[in-house]
């Protein structure tokens, strides 16, 4: 019962497409990392102007990006435009460095569907995913 779950968690992001801003190589990468191995299909940019351009040609499901990116670049309207135009919905999630730094409507002031705060945890990152994306995860029971 165990592996067949672990296989199932594995596969809960499969066909989703993520972008992910992030300045700082590790965390970028560890997102990255969370992100690919649950499935996802993920396009990493250190910078806002690279991440802007790939959103015209290939917009993501999802897009992770710092709240400072959010506050300083508008970032959050650039994806909505994006998202207007390929005609379909782009969910935002803001990066935070801390818990202390989250209060009940950032995610509303910046136009993000959700906030997560740093350190990332694999778990939390994958059902907020699931969860924004309408994949919930399935109970399968296997009989022998």
């Amino acid at each position: 019962m165990y592996v067949e779950k672990q296989v199932i968690e594995k596969t809960s992001l499969r066909g989703l497409s993520v972008l992910v801003i992030e300045s700082k190589r590790d965390e970028r990468d560890l997102l990255t990392y969370i992100l690919e191995s649950h499935g996802a299909a993920v396009t990493s940019s250190a910078s806002v102007n690279n991440a802007v351009a790939e959103l015209v040609y290939h917009p993501p499901d999802v897009v992770f990006a710092s709240v400072q990116a959010l506050q300083q670049c508008d970032i959050a309207e650039k994806i909505n435009v994006c998202a207007s135009k390929a005609s379909k919905e782009i969910f935002i999630i803001g990066v935070v460095e801390s818990k202390r730094n989250i209060y009940p409507l950032m995610a509303e002031d910046l136009n993000c569907h959700a906030c997560i705060c740093k350190p990332l945890d694999m778990t939390e990152v994958v059902d907020l995913v699931s969860t924004l994306a309408g994949r919930f995860e399935q109970n399968y029971c296997f009989m022998m």
